[in-house]
């Protein structure tokens, strides 16, 4: 009984990977097409990258949202419906012939992927009790890298072999699978009724992220962490090609980087459970060394020395995301734990607003591209602060 269990749960964990996988998917798929779209179209290049901003404005509006919903509807209704409307709307995508109506899309493609970060922390919050919990996100948060590898690889493919149209139109209809796997076989994890007398208000999960010292502080810490990662993803390869290497060159060492990251991503939480580690412990020690390593990246310009420091650079930049969550859970109220999700999610993404342009900023007002790693280098070390302010002998309190 015990066995069917554990196989249940990793199964599920498997089918939330691929809910998550798909929202990257529907994201990027539009960086391989843009190019061919855009004379169809009659698009300025400007437009062409608005599309991408136009699934992110989406993608923030819902996090909050989202994380109320999944508490209040359940899980398996709203992760399904989510992953749904970015589906269809990938395949409305295929049916665009002005920019406006493509943009609407692009922001509804986003709204159906916000919600989904919130609706799997709660499933997992449900299937894994906190020791593992490092593990089960370590694994989820493979899914942009796989969502990503998809949109390049099979868009690439299918806007060769067939068309634009069917690229869109494939890429929803898997999409559209997933949320039917997810619907069929996902329980639907919602939060208990409150007890008679007592009032629930939809802004409980972002007065308890802001009224707790130890959700604040993990909130915080993973922005700065999100800061570097974002800037990283945003300016390494255009720094590269302002050292003397071709853009070839330059991706083979970004890709070293992702690589790194997919292994670091799931070895992080058997790191932790293996050696018993204290998380905020080892969250410390990891911010730093990633400051560390991020600035020995940014100055080296030895092909070799790039390759070696940009895989170590990729590992240890993967390896807080996983226990910043597990943390929130664990600081969060049981039935809360979508809403506050939401919340902590929100936060990390004001990260990819600010840190392209605060980056582009010192880049402009130094004139030397290395300003850039000294700022994101930093950001890690600010996170510290925040993380030493945890009291992790305090646990959620319900509220």
């Amino acid at each position: 009984m015990e066995t069917s269990k554990t196989t249940k749960r990793w199964i599920i964990l498997i089918l939330l990977l691929a809910s998550f996988s798909a929202t990257f998917m529907t994201r990027f798929i539009w960086s391989p097409l843009g190019s061919t779209v855009a004379p169809i179209l009659g698009i300025s290049n400007t437009a062409v990258g608005s599309f991408m901003s136009a699934f992110f404005i989406g993608y923030v509006i819902t996090q909050i949202p989202g994380g109320i919903m999944a508490d209040r509807v359940g899980t398996k209704y709203v992760l399904s419906v989510g992953i749904l409307i970015t589906g269809l709307a990938s395949i409305g995508m295929s049916l665009v012939t002005v920019y406006s109506v493509g943009f609407v899309i692009r922001v509804i493609t986003g709204l159906g992927a916000g919600v989904v970060m919130a609706c799997c922390s709660k499933t997992i919050a449900e299937y894994f009790d906190q020791s593992e919990r490092g593990i089960a996100f370590g694994i989820l948060l493979c899914g942009p890298t796989v969502g990503l590898t998809i949109a390049n690889k099979l868009g690439v493919y299918l806007l060769t072999a067939y068309s634009w149209q069917t690229t869109f139109r494939v890429t929803g209809f898997i999409a559209i699978a997933i949320a039917t796997l997810v619907f069929l076989f996902v329980k639907n994890v919602k939060s208990a009724p409150l007890p008679d007398g007592e009032k629930s208000s939809l802004l409980d999960g972002v007065r308890t992220v802001f009224t707790t010292r130890n959700l604040t502080a993990v909130c915080l810490a993973g922005f700065f962490f999100m800061f570097l990662s974002l800037g990283t993803a945003t300016w390494a390869n255009s720094y590269l090609t302002t050292i003397g290497f071709d853009k070839v060159t330059a991706g083979s060492i970004m890709t070293l980087y992702s690589i790194a990251g997919i292994l670091a991503s799931l070895l992080t939480g058997f790191i932790v459970k293996w050696f018993k580690l204290n998380t905020k412990t080892y969250l410390i020690a990891v911010f730093i060394l990633i400051g560390i390593v991020t600035l020995l990246f940014g100055f080296q310009t030895n092909l070799n020395a790039l390759m070696i420091i940009g895989f170590a650079f990729g590992f240890v930049s993967y390896l807080p995301n996983a226990h910043l969550n597990a943390l929130t859970l664990k600081y969060a109220p049981q039935r809360l734990a979508g809403s506050v999700m939401g919340v902590q999610n929100c936060v990390f993404q004001l990260a990819s607003i600010l840190s392209p342009i605060v980056i582009g900023m010192s880049v402009d007002l130094t004139g030397a591209f290395r300003a850039c790693w000294i700022t994101l280098a930093l950001a890690p070390l600010v996170g510290v602060i925040f993380l030493f302010v945890i009291n992790d002998k305090k646990t959620a309190v319900e509220s």
